[in-house]
């Protein structure tokens, strides 16, 4: 899938939603090639002697600007301007990352973690839980989604927060295999748990059915394992499945297949699969899940296309056609925060309506707008071959097997009893797998 072009290295293309800050690329494509900027980089906007208002800009810059910060005139270095351009200049989703910050996206998409597994809204100040990551320190300590974090206690002193920037920074200061005990609100009932900051392998699917639950574990940076215990979630049938996959990344596809071949071999009929909060990832990773999730007469079927600055369309194919056929129904459980590579996999799914149509796509609701995020466009990550510095562009839109649709500031919608509150998405999709 790789080209040999000249002095930069262009990676996996991603379908990811939210805002930046998620950093997420998996499989990395080396491609080499010049970029006009490699050396000097914004600086050297100069043609023939002439130079251009961004040159002009940044040299009054350079020159001229103060901050009473340090008392000297600061210097903005070529990385400052690379990544104001990126961040200010284009969308939302473009980005540019410094070495080190590149090196870092590698090994979160790779599922290499380290920290406590927590997160929060990002838009809001609340100190509540937003999700635990699978198989981090958080998970292990019984730390849920939902719990407010009151205080914490480390090296025998106790902080207490006002707003979430507070308490990220107290995170940052903990050193690796350091212990902080975090005292949480839940149900109006106050609690604790002892957490260690670490390494970890994130996991990104959980199965449950009526009498089990099967996670993907492992200790420190061990290959992660599919455990499965005794204890499932008691309200679900007996020919029903719950599988939740929170993210297009690192392992997801080859977790899919686990937790998928469990389900046949449990003789589940029935499944819930649960993407909210999925905010997409890789487009290589979805085409795997993909496999598993559609049915067609084609050996790969297109599960979506891309179309990019100049008109011209790639189709992506799901890497087999591993749909389980014994599986009768499907419901899809999604909400504002379900985008990108989930959106792209409903439409695939609504498209060739393999146990699953229109009707059977659930979507929650705070404000009695059910629809998912609406994010049709993908993002390449071109890295600079001599520096490894890296810059993540928008460069092309996402359409369904159709090649017509976009949901592109849209989303997908749900309408009468399947949209729902919050919180009330399974109840709904046993509603529609006992009718």
């Amino acid at each position: 899938m790789s080209k040999e072009l000249k002095n930069e290295t262009v990676n996996n293309n991603e379908i990811k939603g939210g805002r930046k800050g998620k950093t997420t690329s998996a499989v990395f494509l080396c491609i080499i090639i010049v970029l006009s900027f490699c050396c000097g980089f914004l600086t050297n906007l100069i043609i023939k002697g002439n130079k251009s208002e961004t040159s002009w800009v940044i040299s009054m810059i350079d020159k001229y600007y103060y901050s009473e910060e340090d008392g000297k005139v600061k210097k903005f270095t070529d990385e400052d301007y690379a990544k104001a351009i990126a961040t200010y200049l284009l969308d939302e989703y473009s980005e540019y990352y410094t070495s080190e910050e590149f090196a870092d996206v590698i090994r979160t998409d790779r599922g290499n973690y380290f920290g406590f597994g927590i997160s929060l809204l990002r838009n809001s100040d609340a100190l509540s839980v937003y999700y635990v990551t699978p198989n981090s320190p958080a998970y292990k300590s019984g730390l849920k989604k939902g719990d407010e974090i009151i205080a914490c206690e480390y090296q025998g002193e106790s902080y207490s927060f006002d707003k979430k920037s507070q308490l990220f920074d107290f995170f940052g200061k903990v050193n690796e295999n350091e212990s902080i005990t975090i005292y949480f609100r839940r149900n109006g009932e106050e609690k604790s748990a002892t957490i260690i900051k670490s390494v970890f392998i994130t996991s990104y699917v959980v199965y449950r059915d009526k009498d089990k639950t099967g996670e993907f574990i492992s200790e420190g940076t061990n290959p992660l394992s599919f455990t499965v215990k005794d204890g499932g979630t008691s309200i679900l049938n007996e020919d029903t499945a719950y599988i939740s996959l929170h993210q297009f990344q690192g392992g997801a596809g080859s977790q899919i297949k686990t937790a998928m071949n469990y389900m046949k071999e449990a003789g589940k009929t029935k499944l819930i699969l649960d993407l909210r909060d999925n905010g997409g990832g890789d487009m290589d990773v979805l085409r795997e899940i993909s496999s598993y999730l559609i049915s067609s007469d084609e050996k790969n079927p297109v599960i979506a296309y891309s179309k990019d600055k100049n008109g011209n369309y790639t189709a992506y194919q799901a890497t087999g056609n591993n749909f389980n056929n014994d599986i009768e129904k499907i419901t899809v459980l999604a909400n504002r925060n379900t985008a990108s590579a989930s959106e792209c996999l409903i439409g695939a799914m609504l498209y060739y309506k393999s146990a699953f149509n229109e009707d059977c796509l659930i979507i929650e609701s705070e404000d009695g707008v059910a629809r998912t995020f609406g994010k049709g466009i993908m993002q390449t990550t071109m890295v600079n071959a001599l520096t490894q510095t890296a810059i993540k562009l928008t460069t092309a839109y996402i359409y369904q097997p159709d090649k017509k649709t976009c949901i592109h500031g849209q989303g997908i919608t749900a309408s009468g009893e399947n949209a729902v509150n919050t919180d009330k998405g399974i109840e709904r999709a046993l509603d529609i797998l006992n009718y």
